[in-house]
């Protein structure tokens, strides 16, 4: 794969695309779901929009699926992917773990400022370390709530 940065305008337009999609249709979080994103940093939560879906819709870009596989994000099952405060979940796999994972990354959007911004950071970073490696999943592990 080339130089990742030179396609961060496709990846933000795709997050972007999918955010709006989230946040028209998916639903709000409950009493619960609120205190849990405020317990890993969203000052938000109430802009959270969650949607279940049957898979992370990677393959629909061949670019955006092209650079997942590239940086390890394809080599086990995605189960959660976040995009501001939009986020889709695979049916079947919600848990606590994988909420309160993705709500850590709702907070990381909320300190960097935008989609644009966040994947900046984190194309860079998985570029840099790899999915696994990279800094922001990092801090996001080190936020999930149970086993």
């Amino acid at each position: 794969m080339k130089d990742l940065r030179t396609y961060l305008p496709l990846v933000v337009l795709w997050a972007k695309k999918h955010h709006d999609h989230i946040q028209e249709h998916g639903t709000e979080l409950n009493e619960e779901g609120m205190e849990m994103a405020r317990s890993v940093g969203v000052a938000e939560p109430e802009r959270i929009r969650i949607m279940l879906v049957d898979e992370i819709p990677f393959q629909e870009d061949p670019v955006v699926y092209s650079l997942a596989k590239s940086v390890g994000m394809l080599s086990g099952q995605v189960t959660g992917i976040t995009f501001g405060h939009s986020i889709y979940i695979v049916k079947g796999c919600q848990s606590a773990r994988l909420y309160s994972h993705e709500f850590r990354h709702v907070h990381q959007y909320e300190v960097l400022g935008s989609i644009g911004a966040f994947m900046d950071v984190y194309l860079e970073q998985v570029m840099t370390s790899g999915y696994h490696q990279a800094p922001l999943e990092q801090d996001a592990r080190q936020f999930e709530i149970g086993p």
